[in-house]
């Protein structure tokens, strides 16, 4: 097939696109939300960038691979990237790009402070940037959003009591809560540090609550003023969130990366469902499943179930049953359907899970774990499907497994709950 003809029938989707010279060999390989657009951008008359000029004068063919969305696709381009490496791919071939990370020090009063990578040392990165431009961007709208020092002073408690230091600039434009004479004390300052680590970990929510809280407070007190100032942070809260978007899918692609080398999975699991059972003592039991999207819970896609084939507390029926009616329903409404599924349970509920992907023709198509708990309940062997046992360790690759497990724990729990409640009162 001709190049021009390939490019009539471009796949309307995610994915990546591979350009190959007159040889067959991949000159450049690169990624786009929507194929369409991106690809059809090389080759328009009289393009500007010398890059693309040179692209447009020796491509002869061009091969797609879709997506399910767009972070699969950056996982993708990377990989493809570090196989062939193409002659006009500057990034990605190896490692060693620049990258800047953003850290609080270890001192009283913390501060935000930002360096390359290679000097990072001892100290614990929050969160990692490929440019400098963005990552004080980001330094400027967190202190924009939340009121932390930027002074080097050696703010420790003999200092402050003799009032060592005055307070700077940073203070009067509203920038700092001016620790150095003791107008904030640590307590209420590491509360702001605490923020700043949600923000920098992509957790939004205790800082969106913390802001609009304040609004409602001083309105209620009719301070105005005051009000429209915390409203202004709420605002720059909202741009500080696009600003760390890239750096958020960069951590998920890292992140589903790891879990993906761990468990040995077919799939990177981009999109993962998880399945709990509760009942108590041989009643109301009830089952519930959660879905996590590039690492964040998607609260729309959870769903709860009343056990329709079992009276008794069976645990297996109850699982075989839940499963096969989520997955049958994706499949009857042509859902999306999950790259990994993981199971509150040990063997005996892996073995479920087995027997319902197989039945359903889904056993090569979707990857499948169960996590049992130890005797204090906490997280403790991850089970495999080829009967490896893996033994839940430090590392944010298991957090994230136990967080997802944590959560449909927790749904599953509330659920019964509200059914045992709505009993009661019957």
């Amino acid at each position: 097939m001709l190049l021009k003809e390939k490019l009539e029938i471009i796949p309307k989707s995610s994915g990546c696109y591979l350009f190959k010279d007159e040889k067959g060999q991949i000159i450049y390989v690169g990624k786009s939300k929507y194929l369409p657009n991106r690809v059809m951008s090389y080759f328009r008359p009289n393009p500007e960038e010398e890059k693309v000029k040179a692209i447009q004068e020796r491509v002869k063919d061009v091969d797609f691979i879709t997506t399910i969305n767009e972070n699969e696709a950056i996982l993708l381009e990377d990989d493809l990237i570090k196989l062939y490496k193409p002659k006009f791919n500057i990034k990605g071939k190896d490692d060693r790009g620049k990258k800047w990370i953003m850290y609080l020090t270890e001192t009283d009063f913390p501060r935000l402070e930002i360096t390359p990578i290679r000097n990072i040392g001892e100290n614990l990165p929050l969160c990692e940037f490929t440019n400098s431009n963005t990552a004080y961007e980001v330094y400027e709208s967190i202190h924009r959003v939340i009121n932390l020092r930027t002074c080097s002073y050696n703010l420790n408690k003999e200092n402050i009591e003799k009032s060592k230091f005055r307070r700077c600039l940073e203070f009067q434009i509203e920038k700092c809560s001016g620790p150095c004479e003791n107008l904030i004390d640590k307590f209420l300052y590491n509360k702001n540090v605490e923020l700043v680590k949600d923000i920098l970990s992509f957790q939004y929510e205790k800082t969106e609550k913390y802001l609009k809280k304040l609004i409602y407070i001083l309105s209620e007190k009719m301070e105005f003023e005051n009000a429209s100032k915390i409203k202004s942070k709420l605002d720059e809260f909202e741009r500080l969130k696009k600003l760390l978007e890239p750096s958020r899918i960069q951590s998920v692609v890292n992140l589903t990366k790891k879990v993906k080398n761990l468990l040995n999975l077919r799939n990177t699991p981009l999109i993962v469902e998880s399945f709990d059972n509760s009942h108590n003592g041989g009643s109301g039991m009830v089952s519930s499943s959660v879905r996590f999207v590039n690492g964040i819970p998607e609260k729309s896609s959870y769903r709860k179930y009343n056990i329709r084939s079992v009276s008794s507390p069976d645990d297996y029926a109850s699982f075989e049953e839940v499963i096969f009616r989520r997955l049958k329903r994706l499949l009857d409404e042509k859902g999306v359907l999950p790259s990994l599924i993981l199971i509150d349970g040990g063997k005996g509920q892996l073995n479920i899970g087995i027997k319902v992907l197989s039945e359903l023709n889904l056993i090569d198509k979707i990857d499948l774990i169960s996590i049992s708990k130890d005797d204090n309940h906490r997280s403790n062997k991850i089970h495999l499907v080829n009967g490896e046992e893996i033994e839940m360790s430090q590392g944010e690759e298991y957090f994230y497994l136990g967080k997802i497990q944590e959560e449909v724990h927790r749904f599953t729990i509330n659920f019964h709950r509200k059914k045992m409640g709505k009993r009661l009162f019957v």
